[in-house]
């Protein structure tokens, strides 16, 4: 890191103001981060997270055995007309 050389006391007091406003900026990210995390870690993401797992599991379970039936009872209409 090289280091600045000012020249006036004005110069050190804007670089100081716009490294203070970084650093709130920047602990406003952290704590809009840190929300984010506990939001995604929170119980009720999880049990979303699950209950949309378990409705897909359902809804393919459901659908594969829709296409069986559906197939069997093709092979029926197939197999009685020859």
């Amino acid at each position: 890191m090289m280091n600045k050389r000012y020249s006036s006391f004005e110069e050190i007091d804007q670089q100081l103001e716009i490294l203070e406003l970084q650093r709130k900026l920047d602990w406003e990210h952290i704590k809009l981060n840190t929300q984010a995390v506990k939001q995604t870690l929170s119980p009720t993401h999880f049990s979303k997270k699950i209950e949309n797992v378990f409705l897909q599991a359902i809804l393919g379970f459901a659908l594969k055995k829709f296409v069986q039936i559906r197939s069997r009872k093709k092979h029926k209409e197939i197999a009685s007309a020859a």
